[in-house]
């Protein structure tokens, strides 16, 4: 089952992944994310939709209602809160359940065998539908060949193949060619991961997504993440988390 998170605590948010695979460890956690902003970004953006989203009411930027109000969410919702207030019109949207905290295993279980009764079939269907789709897009799309970056007040054509490494730095995104050489680009790297192909370069984090040219070895972490060395190196490390290892894995050797 695939899940996406909207949780703006980072404490909150682990222990939700937490009990989750501890649930069912064949769950895979597509994204965590902090605002109303980043949810919408990301549901309009994305080419491989969640079949359940757990969403905290009260975030960074406001509730996440309005990440209802502002794009299509086509998958069920359990809600997640510390207030009891929402309710009602938790249950006048796409919800399923609505959960207090801290969350419960019991209350989390009951909250996923309601899911399992109400939308497994149809949800086994949507995703084979996604599979087919994500298929033909990535059969039929074209990736973006070039960038368009800035080096002091010159705009300049900078080729796909020759960048290591796409990465956020103070609000900004830049990316690090093979030759050492660093540029501004004027988008997210939400936008940037949607524009290039993914079978050459990977989101190991909110901040960076790396191409498989520039990664040198990847060594076991504590708590079963990874460490990654890349070429040109980074400068500050470079963590895969526990969710996202087995992909990784999967992706470096595809």
């Amino acid at each position: 089952m695939k899940v996406l998170i909207v949780e703006d605590e980072a404490s909150a948010a682990r222990d939700l992944c937490d009990v989750l695979l501890e649930v069912n460890p064949d769950i895979e956690i597509l994204a965590v994310l902090e605002s109303v902003k980043e949810g919408v970004e990301w549901i309009t953006a994305s080419t491989q939709l969640p079949e359940l989203g757990f969403f905290d009411i009260q975030i960074a930027d406001g509730n996440s209602f309005e990440i209802l109000a502002q794009t299509r969410v086509p998958f069920p919702i359990i809600f997640t809160t510390a207030f009891d207030e929402y309710a009602l019109q938790a249950f006048k949207v796409n919800s399923i359940d609505y959960i207090l905290k801290p969350i419960k295993r019991s209350d989390l279980e009951i909250a996923l065998n309601k899911y399992k009764k109400i939308y497994t079939p149809a949800a086994q269907y949507d995703a084979l539908l996604a599979v087919i789709q994500e298929l033909k897009q990535h059969q039929q799309k074209k990736y973006k060949k070039n960038f368009l970056v800035y080096f002091k007040d010159k705009i300049l054509p900078l080729a796909v193949e020759d960048i290591a490494y796409f990465y956020l730095e103070n609000q900004a995104v830049f990316c690090l060619t093979h030759q050492n050489e660093k540029y501004g680009i004027e988008q997210s790297l939400e936008l940037i991961q949607t524009q290039i192909n993914p079978d050459y370069f990977f989101r190991a984090s909110r901040q960076f997504l790396v191409s498989r040219k520039a990664i040198k070895s990847a060594s076991i972490y504590f708590s079963r993440k990874l460490k990654l060395e890349v070429v040109p190196p980074f400068g500050q490390e470079l963590i895969i988390s526990k969710l996202n290892t087995s992909k990784f894995k999967k992706w470096l050797t595809g």
